[in-house]
């Protein structure tokens, strides 16, 4: 037997449809016994749904008082008692009783379901919360609030489905080791913090920023940045210079062309910016 959640819909108005009907048509007291037989089947079939201790209780008595009164009004077809005074007026007496029980528990039932919903409801917007803040620690550097290399092998897939191109800029800070040795790890972070905020005060709109190391930072400059990469990279090196010098630190930035065609190996990419660094590092003290 199926339980009265698994009915499908349409089975359960033509019911319904069916006992109303009766209701309003003359009918013999067989169909009236037949209609309180079906009402009694669902009773007993509410009691099979999982609806807690405490309802099954109440359904037990709607099935127990019901079920009197569908007894009494069998016995009430019997000739020899269709005149006694008991089962002639306790038949509709238990199930009306019956039903006014089986009404209290559909109340009760959608209430319990409601407050159900209401904790699942708050539940789904503490996990999707949740969610939204391992997604953030995932992508971003708490920090610098840059994003970082997770979220830069991210935005590569897309540029390369969007068939875009621009620079890329790998920027990494010579000397940095000594800035936390010197003046402790602490002012090396207030480095990086200050660094990052002049990265994105000297780059245009359109640029994304990223935290992809240690001292480590990436740019990407889209062509219709309105910038010269090596412009902007001056500017950045001309912004810095108070702090370069307060922390006895360079920069050495690579620049690279991106495309669809080279963003489909990430690793590639930054290795080609990488080197491109190093040979900026190395001419500078060569320089010295």
């Amino acid at each position: 037997m199926k339980k009265v959640s698994q009915l499908p819909t349409r089975l359960t108005v033509v019911v319904c449809i069916g006992v109303l009907i009766s209701a309003f048509v003359p009918s013999s007291g067989t169909l009236e016994a037949l209609t309180s037989v079906m009402t009694l089947v669902l009773i007993i079939m509410l009691l099979r749904e999982d609806f807690g201790r405490e309802m099954k209780g109440w359904l037990m008595l709607a099935l127990g008082t019901y079920g009197v009164g569908v007894i009494a009004d069998l016995l009430d077809e019997i000739p020899e008692l269709n005149d006694h005074w008991l089962v002639d007026r306790s038949d509709d007496i238990f199930m009306h009783i019956g039903v006014f029980l089986m009404c209290l528990c559909f109340i009760k039932m959608l209430k319990q379901r409601h407050g159900l919903i209401a904790d699942l409801n708050k539940q789904i917007a503490k996990a999707q919360r949740l969610e939204q803040a391992l997604h953030r620690q995932a992508l971003h550097d708490d920090l610098t609030q840059l994003e970082n290399r997770r979220a830069l092998f991210h935005r590569f897939d897309t540029i390369a489905l969007e068939r875009d191109h621009g620079v890329l800029a790998y920027i990494d800070i010579d000397n940095f080791k000594k800035v936390n040795d010197r003046f402790g790890h602490q002012r090396g972070d207030e480095l990086l913090v200050e660094l990052a905020r002049s990265i994105r005060e000297i780059s245009p709109q359109g640029c994304d920023i990223y935290r992809i190391g240690g001292d480590e930072f990436a740019v990407l400059m889209p062509a219709n940045s309105n910038i010269a990469s090596q412009q902007w990279a001056d500017q950045l090196c001309q912004t810095t210079r108070y702090l370069r010098q307060r922390f006895e630190i360079d920069l050495s930035i690579g620049l690279v062309p991106y495309h669809a065609g080279n963003l489909s190996d990430p690793d590639s990419i930054l290795a080609h910016a990488d080197r491109e660094m190093y040979k900026k590092k190395a001419s500078k003290q060569l320089a010295s």
